[in-house]
């Protein structure tokens, strides 16, 4: 059953302020740690990193040899982009470049999972307490927090499962792929992700993240043997 994995570099970081993909952490780009812990994984038999069509080159640049394909306009379209780069795939995973600090065991526990169940969502269950606000920010009601979980990357899906989403939601987008199968009928299987995981939404974030290499608190995965 091959496995490919879909590395999504194709968003405008905006939030960030800067290419946060391409930005320095620990000498090397954000997206080359993603790349480091899928291959460290040993799982996946094909990678891609789903690129903005006006910047493949330079995205391949920091791709380490990884093959380079154009996304879309918005998340979803670039995701299925990552599906027809990868036909030969059985098991598509698809992984945000802004979550470099991702663990090899991760990829090999939702490639598990989807093998048995057909989807796997990272993700970790809420542990705060949730409050909802109204418009001027004004504490309205306290949420509940049981069987509420935080999604992450990476998500695995077969083939046959994505194929049927993209049949069924047609044009529509959504924030991440496993609400496009819910939109289409298809339940998604929840598993534990890492609190590791984080995803770089803006240039603290990268600031934060360089704090953690620098003290050694995470480091890019070595290649498996």
């Amino acid at each position: 059953m091959p496995v490919a994995l879909a590395i999504l570099a194709a968003g405008a970081a905006r939030r960030a302020g800067t290419d946060k993909i391409l930005g320095d952490l620990g000498g090397s780009p954000v997206l080359a740690w993603s790349l480091a812990a899928a291959r460290a994984s040993g799982v996946f038999d094909d990678v891609v990193v789903v690129a903005p069509a006006a910047r493949l080159a330079l995205i391949a640049q920091a791709a380490r040899g990884a093959r380079v394909v154009a996304g879309g306009d918005t998340r979803t379209a670039s995701s299925w982009a990552a599906l027809d780069a990868t036909p030969d795939a059985d098991i598509l995973v698809i992984h945000d470049a802004a979550r470099p600090f991702v663990p090899p065991s991760l990829f090999a526990r939702v490639v598990e999972t989807a093998r048995a169940e057909g989807t796997a969502i990272a993700g970790l269950q809420v542990q705060d307490t949730l409050r909802r606000a109204n418009e001027i920010g004004e504490s309205v009601e306290e949420m509940s927090r049981e069987r509420v979980w935080s999604i992450q990357t990476p998500q695995a899906f077969k083939r046959e499962l994505l194929l049927r989403a993209r049949a069924e939601v047609g044009e529509r987008v959504f924030s991440d792929d496993a609400a496009a199968l819910v939109a289409a009928g298809i339940g998604v299987k929840m598993v534990p992700g890492d609190r590791r995981n984080m995803k770089l939404t803006t240039i603290e974030d990268l600031s934060y993240a360089r704090e953690l290499v620098r003290t050694g608190s995470v480091a890019i995965p070595a290649a498996s043997a």
